[in-house]
């Protein structure tokens, strides 16, 4: 079928985000590929949200709104994932927004390399930004561009920096998440997109990337994606477990890699907040995996605080965040 036909979902997690969806809603309702379904998962907002979901629906055929009590952000997506009916489909956050040619241009390029998924790039902008003031701006990083291996595509999606475990720069096949039966795992409240990536790009044939920024990601503070608990922190871990269990044999050390870098970030701010919990669990991952973490890392930073964390963090993080003054 030619992209020109195809119908693309655009699913949009919706909680307390008064004060940025219309900016949202607005950039995928001005797509210049205008064959589109909105999605719109109102999880329980209590701040008028679900509201102006109703009022996008009422001003456009095309907006689809589901409320539910709010059950989680994967939850959320799964729900848009249930009511979905595009060929391709592209999750976007309700704080953010796409570029205009976004959905255009990754039709264009997953039919043309026969495709199944699409990785593309994004820039971080301020949480009081404006589509107007940062069209210029120029991408968080360099991505590399083509068709990727599918251990060149679970390294990027794995990586510390770069392209990363975000759900929404990565664009999906409908047809093989319903062939495979793939939804996002509920139980898992932190690296749950980071997992659901993992899954997909495990089983996907053709994998293609390019450096286009076409996703502005708003940096917002009081999102749910900045408030970490001990009981998401379990979850995460739990995650990468499953990850090791289900991707090719020669991607296991990038997921062994991303688990060292995360006990490690997780043992440091244990130091930090002087809270011994669960320090002994992070250290042992650590000292299980942390030379496939120095293979991922460029940085001579994060090296210091590896082999520190390894080797002697009773002694390395009190001196390192008392340099640092904070949780770094």
């Amino acid at each position: 079928m030619n992209e020109k036909n195809q119908l693309v979902s655009l699913i949009v997690p919706v909680y307390n985000a008064r004060d940025y969806l219309d900016t949202c809603v607005d950039s995928l309702l001005h797509q210049t590929h205008a064959d589109i379904q909105v999605i719109l998962v109102d999880d329980g907002s209590t701040d008028g949200s679900a509201d102006l979901c109703d009022a996008w629906a009422d001003k456009d055929a095309r907006v689809m709104v589901i409320h539910r009590a709010n059950s989680g952000v994967s939850a959320a997506r799964n729900a848009g994932l249930d009511a979905a009916d595009g060929d391709w489909l592209e999750f976007v956050d309700a704080d953010d927004w796409l570029e205009e040619e976004t959905v255009e241009e990754l039709l264009e390029l997953v039919h043309d390399r026969h495709a199944q998924m699409a990785i593309f790039n994004y820039r971080s902008v301020p949480a009081d930004a404006t589509p107007s003031a940062v069209h210029a701006q120029e991408p968080d990083y360099r991505i590399p561009s083509g068709v990727l291996s599918r251990k060149d595509a679970l390294d990027c999606i794995l990586a510390y920096s770069g392209v990363k475990g975000y759900v929404w720069n990565k664009f999906f096949s409908r047809a093989l998440i319903e062939r495979e039966n793939l939804r996002f795992d509920s139980r898992i409240s932190m690296c749950e997109d980071l997992l659901f990536d993992v899954e997909y790009a495990s089983l996907s044939a053709v994998t293609v990337s390019t450096d286009r920024c076409l996703y502005n990601y708003r940096n917002n503070p009081n999102s749910t994606s900045h408030k970490v608990d001990l009981e998401s922190v379990a979850t995460c871990l739990e995650a990468h477990e499953h990850m090791m269990a289900i991707v090719p044999k020669e991607s296991r050390s990038s997921v062994l890699a991303s688990y060292a870098i995360l006990a490690e970030e997780l043992l440091l701010r244990t130091y930090a907040i002087n809270d011994p919990s669960h320090r002994d669990e992070y250290r042992k991952i650590l000292c299980k995996y942390w030379w496939h973490a120095l293979k991922r890392l460029h940085s001579p930073r994060y090296w210091i605080r590896i082999l520190g964390g390894t080797f002697c963090p009773s002694l390395f993080y009190p001196i390192w965040n008392r340099v640092k003054g904070k949780i770094s």
